[in-house]
């Protein structure tokens, strides 16, 4: 179904449908990338084990256990999100740029005398807050086919009388049927429209935003005997995906009383996440380090949002759904992510720089929708659950990250990272693994230090805008993100 180059994109239904909870959430909120500070982007998040970036908490906790002074960071980044369509031989262009935060943070580390304090060296504190995935992206396609999404409508609404259409279908067909899009058939229970030849002119546009920000409440580190980095922390997860679309299809017969329709969708979706992380950082030699991190399941508490509408242009006036009747629904419900693993070595080359690697483990299938405790509407999800196990498997993901020292002040850095395909070979979806490629700069001017950071996703996405077995529902992507950090820090 899908083709992807460099970077996983969200798994796409039909555009009226997103307000169902279903598989596609569980693989949203379990599926994170790196990100926080841009030293721990531009080596693809892959140096845990070297430690002394707070960014790196994501990944081990016990990395804060090299910080011998106190530190703040700061990181704004500037996202430009680009999407080239293809739709039955039209292309388009469409680009998004957004600026955010991707990382505060504040350690405080306390020296020790470990003749006092039973050979532990230092102890550390932290918290801040790293921004782990986002969804920033507009996308646009539009040219011409001989079908209309108001085929897709009737399709659905056959067999289905139209005192009930409503109430079956408000979001799709019953909208179609409010504004004259489709009629009553010459059977009971069944629909036509006016667009019965000819050519519809479909223009799509889709709007994401939002992404995962990871807040460490609490991260506490220590180094025992300078051999032995321990640590942990709590963590609240906020995520928020937000996505619009606007569907217009202009008819080109003259004879043909329907002229146009404009279709509309809107998803919000905000959550909370809890979970804990646990590291350690072993140091048997100055030159080499391994690490071991482990992440509880993330217990998100999430809220649905949607509403759609749709209007339509006739030879007897424009018709609009009254405002009372735009259908509008919302749910509460919880999403269990899957326990996640990993380990990391580093080596240290005296004075030339360093090099990270970081394997991860995670079982994308053991992902859990569950109902709100107390719901006033509860739902099993077994259908949802046991799709998630039918077509999500383990997964091994590798960063591999290199700092190189320039000169005594100045650092190159450079990383790459592989994410495995999430799914199972028998559920016919055909991704290819996610590729991250980093670069970037570091200037140490001793109590203060500046880092740029630049890092490249990207995809080719099938997209259906709704039944994908009809024709003109299909449009292909070409998209690309790149972010460019900046953090600026000291050390006190």
């Amino acid at each position: 179904m899908k083709r992807y180059s460099l970077i996983l994109a969200l798994v796409f239904i039909p555009a009226w449908a997103l307000f169902a909870q279903n598989e596609d959430d569980a693989l949203r909120y379990s599926m994170t990338y790196f990100g926080g500070s841009a030293r721990n982007m531009s080596t693809a998040g892959a140096m845990s084990a070297m430690g002394g970036d707070f960014s790196m908490v994501s990944s081990n906790p016990a990395s804060l256990g090299r910080f011998t002074k106190s530190q703040f960071s700061f990181t704004p980044n500037l996202e430009i999100a680009t999407a080239t369509s293809s739709f039955y031989g039209s292309q388009d262009y469409d680009v998004r740029i957004k600026g955010n935060i991707s990382n505060l943070s504040y350690i405080k580390a306390y020296e020790l005398d470990p003749r006092k304090f039973k050979n532990w060296y230092s102890v550390q504190i932290g918290i801040g807050m790293n921004r782990i995935k986002s969804y920033n992206q507009n996308m646009t396609y539009g040219g011409e086919v001989d079908s209309s999404i108001l085929h897709s409508f009737i399709r659905e609404a056959n067999g289905t009388s139209s005192d009930f259409i409503y109430d079956y279908f408000p979001f799709t067909a019953g909208l179609a049927y409010d504004v004259f899009a489709i009629d009553p058939g010459a059977e009971p229970g069944t629909y036509t429209t006016q667009f019965q030849n000819g050519k519809a002119d479909h223009y799509r546009t889709i709007q994401r935003e939002g992404g995962i920000t990871e807040f460490n409440v609490l991260t506490v580190s220590g180094n025992y005997g300078n051999k032995l980095l321990l640590g942990g922390s709590v963590n609240v997860l906020y995520t928020k995906f937000y996505e619009k679309f606007n569907h217009r299809e202009t008819f080109d017969a003259t004879a043909n009383w329907l002229n146009w329709i404009n279709y509309t969708g809107e998803l919000d979706i905000q959550g909370y996440g809890l979970n804990m992380r646990v590291g350690a950082i072993y140091m048997p030699t100055e030159k080499f380090r391994f690490g071991l991190g482990i992440e509880t399941p993330t217990a998100y508490w999430m809220n649905d949002y949607w509403k759609n509408n749709m209007s339509s242009g006739t030879d007897s006036g424009d018709k609009f759904v009254e405002g009372e009747f735009i259908p509008t629904g919302s749910y509460e419900y919880r999403i269990r992510t899957p326990f996640k693993a990993n380990v990391s070595g580093a080596a240290v080359f005296s004075k030339y720089g360093s090099v990270g690697v970081e394997i991860e483990y995670v079982d994308y299938g053991d992902a859990k929708l569950k109902s709100r405790n107390n719901s006033s509407a509860p739902y099993s999800f077994a259908l949802e659950n046991s799709q998630i196990d039918n077509i999500y498997r383990p997964a091994i993901n590798a960063k591999i990250g290199l700092e190189a020292r320039i000169t005594q002040r100045v650092y190159a850095r450079g990383g790459f990272a592989y994410y495995s395909n999430p799914y199972k070979e028998s559920s016919g979806n055909n991704q290819e693994p996610t590729l991250l490629i980093t670069g970037g700069f570091g200037y140490n001017f001793g109590m203060t230090y500046i880092d740029i950071a630049y890092v490249l996703k990207g995809n080719n996405e099938d997209y259906y805008a709704y039944d994908p077995t009809m024709n003109g529902s299909f449009a292909q992507f070409r998209t690309r993100n790149s972010q460019l950090a900046l953090t600026i820090g000291a050390r006190f």
